[in-house]
């Protein structure tokens, strides 16, 4: 018998790492991804770290117009959670065999936390971010 999941005791408040605002948008983009990677335990998503910064290396030119209207804040965080949603959705935690466990969980924490901040910085409202939460913490295989 499946107990009833609260998503809402995984919405927490996160800190927003600092970034000089005088560094360019892909250097800002990167800088808070290494931010946000550091601020949280991430011995098992070394693949995660390394696709996000290819991405944003790939996908972002230097010139300031690319992502227009999106915070940089905003944009590390939903490539981070892009990152996570494709580790955990490609079975790329089961590589990890004896480690999956472990590897879902730091993935599920770390998942908790950028939706939450996209939450706070007002990109998505409360019902939405449960209902991630609680799609992800499925995909885990936590239950």
């Amino acid at each position: 018998m499946k107990l009833f999941f609260n998503a809402d005791k995984y919405i927490t408040r996160v800190e927003s790492p600092r970034v000089n605002s005088a560094r360019t948008r892909k250097s800002q983009v990167l800088l808070y991804i290494d931010k946000y990677f550091d601020m949280y335990n991430h011995e098992y998503l070394g693949s995660v770290y390394t696709a996000c910064k290819e991405y944003i290396e790939e996908m972002m030119e230097e010139e300031e117009n690319s992502g227009a209207g999106i915070s940089t804040e905003v944009q590390a965080c939903t490539t981070i959670i892009k990152g996570l949603q494709d580790f955990i959705g490609q079975g790329k935690h089961e590589e990890l065999r004896y480690m999956k466990l472990l590897a879902a969980k730091e993935a599920f924490k770390f998942y908790c936390a950028m939706i939450s901040k996209v939450m706070e910085l007002d990109i998505i409202d409360k019902k939405q971010a449960k209902r991630r939460i609680t799609k992800f913490y499925n995909e885990c295989g936590l239950e």
